[in-house]
């Protein structure tokens, strides 16, 4: 419940004595608070094991003082601290030290009160120089057989990774992620706003609804969908290996991520078509059903959303995402049929594999008739009623338009519906697999 996280989290931050800056903003904090809040993120899953890697380094000697304090308290509370460091000053609140050489062999491990006397020095710094160099081989060798890290006989077990059924995980998944995108009012305004803005220039640039508003239609739908879901994988990376290892399911993962972008798609699409709907009622050609235009789009946008989380499990850096981003989208602009003539049967064969393929078609079957401008005389241009997949049936191949490829499906509504579907799942399949090869530990 909401009382026990906060009740949680409270005494997180009383333990680690932070509990005061509990409202202040990270970038308002000092070094020694900001490790502390690391520590803090750990401590949240009453982690048995807290391994940390020179955390002292950078600290003014107030703060060590402070901060190993608090972890000697975290100990006595049973959890076991392993920590890294190169300060002899911070072994005074160890219970247990390992002195390694060089090499990475154990010349010491026991009592931290007994260490001096083992290697026969009076400062912790002497010991640096007894096991480095050529001096090393000799404590080496006299620590012939390390001991094991704690008593095998011992009862003591890990606690398993809690089990937590998927649903629940989707829903505090799809709650954090919703929180987070509606948090950043700026970016999210930002994200939203695309659409009308495009939209809007669609409507400046076009007095009539022609085959390009169509394409424009389909572009702008790949556009938005890839655009809001490149990053929001990559972005959270570290996030999602430290929970993936504690108990996180791949798949209530990937379906949080949708189901949100499909939440902004769903606005994105709506004011969309509201907008060209507007326009073109007062034009020789309006939008012929509205409402089939409007769920074709929100379709491609989730499809593209697929598209964009594909690109994010695959690149190891927001930038790289964003980089990558136009190679993807540019080929849609060019094989969507509406540019050029496709002349050939392998670019054709190449066009089955884009989302703006099927996806103009899509809107031409929906749309039946367009406005376009036809010679009529050598020097007179008319505008005229033409139908719209006929129009664009000519812009491909013959073996496409003539049914040799599809047989009856060629050319309907049926037939885009099912290869924009069966792109979604093997979308959602690559997205799950790189996901899996980011595990940690593989199974």
């Amino acid at each position: 419940s909401d009382n026990e996280i906060d009740e949680k989290i409270n005494q997180v931050l009383t333990d680690l004595k932070m509990l005061d800056r509990k409202n202040h903003l990270i970038s308002n904090l000092s070094g020694g608070q900001r490790k502390r809040v690391s520590i803090a993120v750990e401590l949240m899953t009453d982690p048995l094991i807290l391994f940390l890697d020179e955390p002292t380094s950078a600290l003014d000697p107030q703060t060590v003082d402070d901060f190993l304090a608090i972890m000697k308290n975290l100990s006595n509370k049973g959890t076991t601290v392993i920590m890294v460091t190169h300060k002899p000053e911070d072994l005074e609140y160890m219970d247990d030290v390992i002195f390694m050489a060089e090499g990475g062999h154990i010349v010491f491990y026991g009592d931290s009160k007994k260490y001096k006397e083992y290697f026969n020095v009076k400062t912790s710094v002497s010991v640096f120089s007894q096991i480095s160099g050529k001096n090393a081989k000799k404590w080496i060798e006299k620590y012939l057989n390390p001991r094991p890290l704690g008593n095998t006989s011992s009862s003591f077990k890990f606690n398993q990774a809690s089990e937590t059924s998927m649903l629940k995980q989707f829903f505090w998944l799809t709650r954090r992620y919703f929180t987070i995108k509606t948090n950043d009012k700026v970016n999210t305004l930002l994200m939203l706003s695309q659409a009308p803005i495009i939209a809007v220039l669609i409507c400046l640039i076009f007095a009539e609804l022609s085959s390009a508003v169509l394409f424009m239609m389909a572009i702008s739908a790949i556009w938005l969908g890839a655009q809001n879901a490149a990053r929001e994988i990559v972005s959270e990376g570290a996030i999602y290996k430290r929970e993936r290892m504690y108990n996180l399911e791949i798949l209530p993962y990937i379906l949080s991520k949708i189901s949100v972008l499909t939440v902004f798609s769903f606005i994105q699409s709506f004011i969309f078509i509201l907008i060209l709907l507007i326009h073109f009622s007062s034009s020789l050609e309006s939008l012929n059903d509205p409402i089939y235009h409007f769920i074709w789009m929100f379709i491609l946008s989730i499809t593209s959303t697929f598209l964009g989380l594909l690109l994010s499990s695959l690149v190891k850096t927001s930038e790289r995402a964003m980089t990558i981003l136009p190679l993807i989208l540019i080929p849609q602009i060019m094989l969507a049929g509406l540019i050029t003539k496709v002349n050939n049967i392998f670019v054709e064969f190449i066009s089955y594999f884009t989302i703006s393929r099927w996806g103009v078609e899509g809107f031409s079957i929906i749309q039946k008739n367009i406005i376009e401008d036809v010679s009529v005389g050598l020097y007179e241009i008319s505008s005229q009623k033409i139908n719209a997949l006929n129009f664009m049936l000519e812009r491909f191949y013959d073996s496409y338009s003539d049914k040799k490829i599809f047989g009856d499906f060629t050319a309907t509504l049926t037939l885009d519906a099912y290869i924009i579907l069966i792109m979604i799942i093997i979308f959602f399949v690559c997205i799950y697999k790189n996901l899996k090869n980011m595990d940690s530990i593989k199974n």
